[in-house]
């Protein structure tokens, strides 16, 4: 007659194979989200560089503004660093806490800490021009 044969218990191993499989796509999930941390804080180390090209017109004119007339020191020094800097730390500093995130937090074979120490780097060289003259009008306070 057509009766099916019963079915042979096997043990199954499917919760090993589940943890196994979760444990990769968790790591897969992470090297991708650090990955795309890194990428990003490149792009904005770019746009850090990338806007002080836009920022040094008006500075230019910010400076020409605050030039007194009788040709003694402005008493608004600060106002010249302060408009060519103020676009590009906007951009630098995500930057910055995104590449220090991922350079901390990644694994040490991982792609994105390269990227990351680039933009590292950029806008790290970014907030150290920055500092120069502000610092250097702290002096003046």
């Amino acid at each position: 007659m057509g009766v099916p044969p019963p079915e042979e218990t096997q043990p199954k191993d499917d919760t090993a194979q589940s943890e196994a499989s979760a444990a990769v796509d968790s790591w897969n999930a992470r090297r991708v989200h650090y990955e795309r941390q890194a990428t990003a804080g490149v792009v904005l180390g770019g746009l850090a560089i990338l806007s002080m090209f836009v920022t040094a017109p008006l500075a230019a004119f910010a400076m020409l503004g605050t030039y007194p007339s009788d040709g003694g020191p402005s008493p608004t020094p600060w106002v010249t660093p302060l408009v060519f800097f103020s676009l590009p730390l906007l951009f630098a500093l995500p930057s910055l806490a995104l590449a220090i995130s991922v350079i901390r937090n990644s694994p040490d074979a991982s792609p994105a800490r390269s990227s990351a120490a680039f933009a590292l780097c950029i806008s790290g060289l970014v907030v150290a021009l920055a500092l120069g003259p502000a610092l250097d009008l702290l002096g003046n306070i």
